[in-house]
């Protein structure tokens, strides 16, 4: 991986993120070079195949790094509040955020083509239509409307599918010496 010419890259586009940075973190909590940090992190990771876009588009992709983060920061304290006023959420979430030791960045090393071939697989075409359909940012109820059934069946299907998910790619995340879904 090369990362020729990030440095530069990144010393011009820092001002450009810190602002943006600054306009979501407001007066908030969050501070806004955490954020651009964050997001130059990212950036150099997959800087060699940015760099072959035009620089408008290397930067776009930063400003939605950036924002994500935010995002996820933020759900993230929402969720910690909404924990801290009901203790038993908490019991709840640490049963389904078990710890696994083989989890974590090694879900990271899973490839492209890996993750299309365990969705290939999953054992039902309703289930698959459904996750493919969610994967493209459409909700529950968009997705109910769309395959003429319930929310609550697409929420099932749903949970289905990252469960298989989960299993056909778990042997991949180096657990069992990697190697193709197929």
């Amino acid at each position: 991986m090369s990362h020729d010419g990030f440095e530069e890259f990144a010393r011009r586009v820092r001002p450009m993120l810190l602002a943006l940075a600054r306009r979501m973190c407001g007066h908030g909590g969050v501070d806004p070079e955490d954020l651009v940090q964050e997001a130059l992190t990212r950036a150099l990771s997959y800087h060699g195949a940015l760099v072959a876009q035009p620089e408008p588009v290397y930067r776009a992709w930063l400003c939605r790094a950036l924002t994500n983060h935010f995002l996820d920061l933020c759900r993230k304290r929402r969720s910690e509040l909404l924990e801290h006023e009901r203790g038993d959420l908490r019991l709840v979430r640490g049963e389904v955020e078990a710890p696994d030791a083989r989890t974590g960045e090694a879900w990271e090393h899973i490839s492209d083509k890996d993750f299309l071939a365990a969705i290939a697989r999953l054992s039902n075409p309703r289930v698959r239509e459904a996750y493919e359909l969610h994967a493209t940012g459409l909700r529950y109820r968009a997705i109910a409307q769309r395959m003429g059934v319930p929310e609550g069946t697409v929420g099932s299907w749903l949970f289905q599918a990252r469960k298989e998910l989960k299993a056909l790619l778990l042997p991949l995340t180096g657990g069992d010496g990697g190697g193709d879904v197929e």
